[in-house]
Formats: structure tokens, sequence, C-alpha cells
């Protein structure tokens, strides 16, 4: 049983070996991405992923398959990434920022089709907060949404003006049955326009401004 045991293990690394392929990925130290500019940088399991900081940007490399927290600081504040590196070496990065004197936005999730099924409520979650800003009329309808997101593993780049949903941590794209799993999820978006529609007339906000969105986990009835 034992000798078993080992030759699986030793089939398994050897296909790993075979497999991977180590992997460098940079991220911006920003604010807008990170809720700081990190000085320091702390991996909890180094035998996963190596990483070092410059001025702007925070470079990883993979170095065996699994999972691990890092933590970023700035003497003062920490944001926390959740690294995990694939059986190709590939890096898939989940980035917790740190909220501190960021506006949070929170996003709920509607039933839909006969409540058979639930969705994330991005549109409504927009919306709402744009109307109690004053930027855009009460009972305003949005119709498209162009932005750049910092979180893309959360909600990537808006396509055609939709919003586009990230993917699993593991890396794989979400389908609609798994919208949840972004639950507890915040994501940071950077608008640059909005199409939106009230009393039949078309109208349109061009203004860039960020937005921090926090993906809870509760389904409101709209």
């Amino acid at each position: 049983m034992l000798k078993n045991l080992l030759q699986e293990r030793i089939v398994h690394n050897e296909n790993i070996s075979v497999y991977f392929k180590s992997r460098l990925i940079e991220l911006p130290n920003d604010i807008g991405v990170l809720g700081i500019q990190a000085t320091t940088l702390k991996i909890q399991q180094q035998s996963i992923a190596t990483g070092y900081i410059t001025d702007d940007k925070i470079y990883f490399k993979s170095l065996h398959p699994g999972e691990t927290i890092l933590t970023l600081t700035n003497q003062e504040d920490r944001a926390f990434i959740k690294l995990t590196v694939l059986s190709s070496g590939e890096i898939v990065t989940e980035i917790t920022p740190c909220l501190k004197n960021k506006k949070i936005v929170p996003v709920y999730f509607k039933r839909v089709l006969g409540a058979t099924a639930i969705a994330i409520d991005l549109k409504g979650a927009l919306t709402n907060h744009l109307i109690a800003e004053g930027k855009v009329y009460q009972d305003s309808l949005i119709e498209e949404v162009h932005y750049q997101s910092l979180h893309q593993n959360v909600i990537d780049h808006s396509m055609n003006g939709c919003f586009i949903l990230g993917c699993h941590v593991n890396g794989l794209p979400l389908t609609n049955r798994q919208e949840y799993a972004l639950a507890n999820r915040v994501a940071t978006l950077r608008f640059s326009k909005i199409v939106y529609r009230y009393n039949g007339v078309k109208l349109t906000l061009d203004e860039d401004f960020l937005l921090t969105f926090m993906i809870t986990d509760e389904i409101r009835h709209i």
C-alpha cells in the first residue's frame, strides 16, 4: 500500500514538472488597485510564489501549484492578495484592497427567471448610487456602461456597453449559475461614459470617476 502511494506521488510530481512552466506577472502598485501604495510584501507560502516591489509595480513569479496569501503594507494600512498558481504555472490573483477612506457601493443579488435563479444586480447598484449622488434623474434606466476594471478577476472590462463578470480564483470563467461565487468580493471600476434613458430620452453621462463595488451575499426582492 505504501509503495503504491509513493509511486502515485512520484508520477504526480513528474506530471507537474512536465506541464508546469514558471510565469512572471506584474500588478500596478497603485492606490486605485490596492487602496494603498505598498512598501513591503509578505508571502505566506514562499514555496508557491515569490515577489518583489518597485515604486509603481509589483512582480510575482510562480514556483509551484497551490494557493497563498500575500500581505502588502505601507507601514499603516494593509491590502491582501489571494494568489493561486495553477498546475500550468499560470497565476490568478484576487485582490482585497484596503478600503480605508473608500466609498463602497453595495451590490445585491436579484431573483430572475421566475425566481429560479439569481443574478448580480450591478446596474441596480450603479443606478441607485448615481441617483443618490444627483448625477442622474430618479427613475432613470441605465442602458450602457463603459469602464476599465482595476480588479478583472471579479469584474472584467466592459464590452459593448455591458458589465462583464470575471472568473473563479482557479482562473476558469464564470457561468450564469456560478455568479454567487463572487459574493463578498471587491472590484474598483474606472467609468468613462454611462448612457441612460429618462422619460424616453437617451442621455449620456460623460464623466471619469472611480467606484468600488462590494458584492454582498444578500438576495433582494426587486
